[in-house]
């Protein structure tokens, strides 16, 4: 415990003389006290990370290049060939391109921590938790009229489907929480002035000669979370 003196305190007195005041540094002794207290706490703890917002099915979420709904997880079955019936877990997306060139709808990240840069918008799909068993990768793909498309046009609002293939067995989880990144328009490089539709990084995105082709850290945009809808057969 500090404890503070008074603001005046006298010198002893030698006959008659006159006590003169000697003034104390309160501040000094009060920032003392400050650092006791906090050591004795542990001392500065830093602030959480700022958790991303957790949008619901069907909220609007704004990725930059494009404005899309997460609609619907969904457990379901098609035929395949030779009469062989396939289950899947689908991911149904509503994306609308706000570009003014046609985009790809591209490849959902290998599972870690680092991106492409210029994935198109399945790279967006950042992490899905809990992850999705399969002997394969997912695949992404704008479907209309039963038939499939790689291409997103500029102002039209299409519904891409990620699908996961299940084995036949498989229990999926009961709902998915689904990290959503954000893309922004700039310069690919200091080199190369051209710009293009990137995934915006933890931190800054890198400018230096020859970075075109790093992969970066993500910026997780979004959270939202779908429950998985067993479809009646």
């Amino acid at each position: 415990m500090v404890v503070l003196p008074s603001l005046a305190m006298t010198s002893p007195s030698h006959g008659t003389r006159r006590r003169r005041p000697v003034l104390v540094p309160v501040a000094a002794a009060l920032a003392a006290a400050g650092i006791g207290v906090t050591a004795a706490l542990g001392g500065l703890k830093e602030a959480p990370p700022e958790k991303p917002p957790h949008v619901t099915p069907g909220q609007v979420i704004d990725q930059g290049q494009f404005r899309t709904e997460f609609l619907e997880a969904v457990d379901t079955t098609e035929q395949g060939s030779f009469g062989v019936t396939r289950r899947y877990l689908e991911i149904l997306v509503k994306v609308t391109n706000l570009g003014k060139e046609t985009a790809f709808v591209g490849v959902l990240p290998k599972s870690g921590d680092m991106v492409s840069r210029t994935p198109g918008f399945a790279g967006s799909i950042l992490r899905v938790t809990p992850a999705i068993k399969s002997k394969y990768d997912p695949l992404a793909s704008v479907v209309s009229y039963g038939i499939k498309s790689q291409l997103l046009h500029p102002g039209i609002t299409t519904t891409v489907v990620v699908k996961y293939e299940l084995e036949p067995a498989q229990q999926p989880p009961s709902s998915i929480t689904v990290d959503v990144g954000k893309f922004v328009y700039e310069r690919i490089s200091d080199r190369h002035q051209t710009y293009y539709w990137q995934i915006v990084p933890k931190g800054e995105l890198p400018t230096d000669a020859a970075s075109e082709g790093e992969f970066i850290i993500p910026a997780i945009a979004a959270q939202v979370s779908l429950p998985v809808r067993q479809e009646q057969t």
